[in-house]
């Protein structure tokens, strides 16, 4: 049976921007995700992506995502309408 959890940590983050990527490829690289090469009409269009520590690389458009930082100074991307569902800004 599952139980319901509340996540207390905090975690710091900021709309994706250029300049937060760890490098960009293009949606012909095999990795990207599917979903991210259907909204994408140009080949040739630069894809950003982070690199996490476990050496994965998450892929996002600028704009459309946030980049998250955890206590650790681990990177990750999460959409921006889904982030702004489950998180709420602390002041």
């Amino acid at each position: 049976m599952y139980k319901t959890f509340r996540k207390t940590a905090t975690v710091d983050a900021k709309i994706f921007e250029p300049g937060d990527e760890d490098g960009l490829t293009t949606i012909s690289d095999e990795a990207v995700p599917a979903s991210l090469r259907n909204l994408i009409s140009d080949p040739e269009t630069p894809v950003p992506y982070l690199t996490t520590i476990e050496s994965q690389r998450h892929f996002g458009l600028f704009g459309k995502y946030y980049v998250c930082k955890g206590i650790n100074g681990e990177r990750w991307l999460v959409e921006k309408d889904i982030f702004e569902k489950t998180y709420e800004e602390v002041k």
